[in-house]
């Protein structure tokens, strides 16, 4: 095989791999897209923690800063028909797997949010670290 040959099909393999890295980061920011509005549904406590009570909820889900694969959700738990915030928290998008997570501690907890968005429907936990217990189970549905 000649010198020119052989360069060119290189040219050519870097070309086709370049093309299909951009359309793999496109496949992940429309997959991301998908999630961006809000979502409502339930927050069910598990574990008989008497501090804890079950909530119907409002994701706020938005494109983070902090990459195409990542994104904020706004928390609102809905009070007598009105939203009172709980937090902001940064998660991880995993297109290949549909899942969503995050981890945050604050003065009481330290957890892991996981969920698994199928179409326009997402269902998660939080666990409970270190113990790896089961704090809440979440049902939501995107609404816009």
């Amino acid at each position: 095989m000649s010198h020119n040959i052989r360069k060119q099909m290189t040219v050519a393999a870097v070309a086709l791999i370049a093309f299909l890295t951009l359309c793999a980061d496109a496949t992940q920011r429309d997959d991301v897209s998908k999630l961006l509005g809000d979502w409502e549904g339930e927050s069910i406590c598990t574990g008989g923690n008497s501090s804890c009570h079950d909530e119907h909820v409002v994701y706020h889900i938005s494109k983070s800063s902090d990459g195409p694969d990542k994104v904020t959700i706004a928390a609102d738990k809905i009070i007598n028909g009105k939203p009172d915030p709980m937090g902001v928290l940064d998660f991880q998008y995993d297109a290949a797997k549909g899942t969503l997570t995050g981890e945050f501690t604050n003065s009481r907890y330290h957890g892991l949010w996981e969920y698994t968005v199928k179409g326009n429907s997402m269902e998660g936990t939080l666990t409970l670290l270190p113990a790896k217990t089961i704090g809440r189970r979440v049902k939501v549905k995107k609404v816009k």
